[in-house]
């Protein structure tokens, strides 16, 4: 009786300092509200990203899709820092469906891009700075919102694994250090289906290099499919038109499912694509990881 008891204290007390230690963190994550005076102090040091910004090239470009990856045309990028583990799961995803014009991107259904891929979009993006925020407004429309108020992410416990994940930032002079966490495994990040695995952790350092030039170096880490830090670096310029203005841009032909002699030929579930190797018209992968 006596070890029954013990195990129910144990077990309660346990359940109590999980609730209170959530707690805490629920309650740390927000900070304290800006008076107008501090927003206007603050606001007074922050840098003009005004315009809509373009970048230049693709993120991750598209080499190693090709069937002969040394094509002298092709602009091959950096290659992940893959485990040998992913690294072999990559080739084979490459060697079976890429290469077989089997794989079809997530963006050609409208899917959303997802941290970091959502810092290259075709059309450009835009950023609104404030004291307390910085949003990015993409095509989409899409919207990434880095929390600069000094709160802290949720406990892990709270964290919903999203496309986008949980940003927060601080500046560092002219610099933008945005650290995020709880971006959805599984993300095609480029047309190669490359991804990462649901431990991903991003850094990104945005700045400003000239009146017409701003930088964003972003820093991957990942203890599931990386054997150390990948750093990858994005250059956008400022187009020149002063009306420039970005335009909602909405997958009308992705409304609805493909329907085939009256028969829906695909279902685009909530929780993303899933890889049938037999399916004669294949659903795309996001995730060769799990392959």
């Amino acid at each position: 009786m006596r070890t029954r008891c013990k195990k129910k204290n144990i077990t309660t007390f346990g359940w109590v300092t999980a609730l209170l230690t959530a707690f805490w963190w629920s309650w740390n994550t927000f900070a304290a509200e800006m008076s107008p005076e501090e927003k206007i102090e603050i606001f007074a040091t922050l840098p003009d990203w005004s315009g809509i910004w373009l970048g230049t090239g693709t993120l991750f470009d598209q080499s190693q899709g090709q069937r002969n990856p040394n094509n002298i045309t092709a602009k091959p990028r950096n290659h992940p820092p893959f485990n040998s583990e992913w690294e072999a799961r990559y080739q084979k995803f490459l060697e079976e469906v890429v290469w077989e014009g089997r794989y079809i991107d997530p963006l050609s259904f409208g899917y959303g891009l997802g941290v970091p891929r959502i810092m290259a979009p075709a059309r450009g993006l835009q950023f609104v700075v404030r004291p307390e925020q910085v949003w990015i407004i993409h095509e989409r429309p899409d919207a990434r919102y880095i929390y600069t108020d000094g709160r802290n992410h949720p406990h892990e416990d709270l964290l919903l694994p999203t496309m986008e994940g949980h940003s927060i930032g601080h500046w560092e002079g002219d610099t933008l250090v945005i650290d995020t966490v709880a971006v959805k495994g599984g993300i095609a990040l480029d047309r190669t289906g490359m991804v990462f695995s649901g431990e991903a952790h991003f850094v990104e350092r945005i700045r400003k290099i000239n009146d017409t030039t701003l930088e964003d170096q972003i820093t991957i880490e990942d203890p599931v499919a990386f054997t150390e830090p990948w750093v990858v670096t994005r250059r956008y310029h400022k187009l020149e038109d002063p009306e420039a203005y970005m335009a909602n841009v909405k997958a009308v032909e992705n409304d609805r499912n493909p329907v085939v002699d009256g028969k829906v030929t695909m279902m685009l579930g909530a929780e993303g694509f899933e890889f049938d190797p037999d399916a004669v018209y294949p659903p795309n992968v996001a995730a060769f990881g799990s392959m």
